[in-house]
Parts: C-alpha cells; structure tokens; sequence
C-alpha cells in the first residue's frame, strides 16, 4: 500500500482533506496521528457527493493550526492508495504503532499493515526512522 503525502502550509490547505491520514509533527517527530474517513479535516460541516461531512477541526480551529503551522509545528496529509481489505484506522493504528506519537493513546499501538510505501513529501520522522 502506498501513502502519497503532502505538506500542508495552511488551513485551507488542507480543509478539503476527505480519506486520509494525518500527521501533527513537531521538532521531526510525531505529535499526532488521526484519520478524516467521513469528516473532512476542517472548514465547515457540507454536503459532498450527497453526503453531509462534518469538520474534524472546524473553522473555530483555523487559529490553532495556523498558530501552530507559524510557530514549528507541521502538518502533513496522507492519502492511501490500495487500501484493499484495510481501513484508515488500520493505516493510522500502524503509524502510531511504527512512528510512536506523544498525544496518541498506547492503545492503538498495533502494526495492521505490513508493507507501506511512502511517497511525496515524506514526514522527516518517517525518512528518519527509515535511515537508522
């Protein structure tokens, strides 16, 4: 399976986001893993191909992300592609599982997916992890 990633620089970057993984990563290391299966990761709640999406960080969360975004803190977006017989939660419980997070819950440790590929704008801590 492969995850194309992508950098985002802004909110509104990102606000469209349906289908993905997402990361939160501070000084090269993850902060947080979460997925966006049937919210869109922000804006605000619509209708999209006839059905209603609800924001996982509405528009009253513009300010943190952009905080955050200015002061050190990416974000990055994960699209997989073959998901097959696995769902986002497998993919996200995998990277918490490879690439342990400081917010992510212990609990949802657990390598699903065996073979991930990654692809795009790579999070560091996933190229870093990869070259030791």
């Amino acid at each position: 399976m492969e995850i194309h990633w992508k950098r985002c620089h802004s909110y509104d970057e990102a606000k469209s986001a349906l289908g993905i993984v997402y990361l939160h990563e501070w000084n090269g290391k993850p902060f947080y893993w979460g997925i966006c299966d049937t919210s869109v990761f922000g804006g605000n709640a619509r209708v999209i191909e006839g059905v209603k999406r609800n924001p996982r960080y509405g528009s009253s969360y513009r300010h943190w992300i952009e905080g955050c975004l200015r002061n050190g803190g990416k974000l990055y977006i994960g699209t997989p592609s073959g998901l097959g017989l696995y769902s986002l939660m497998d993919v996200e419980r995998t990277l918490i599982a490879l690439y342990p997070s400081e917010m992510n819950d212990e609990a949802d440790k657990k390598v699903v997916v065996e073979d991930l590929q990654h692809l795009g704008d790579v999070p560091l801590s996933i190229r870093s992890h990869a070259a030791q």
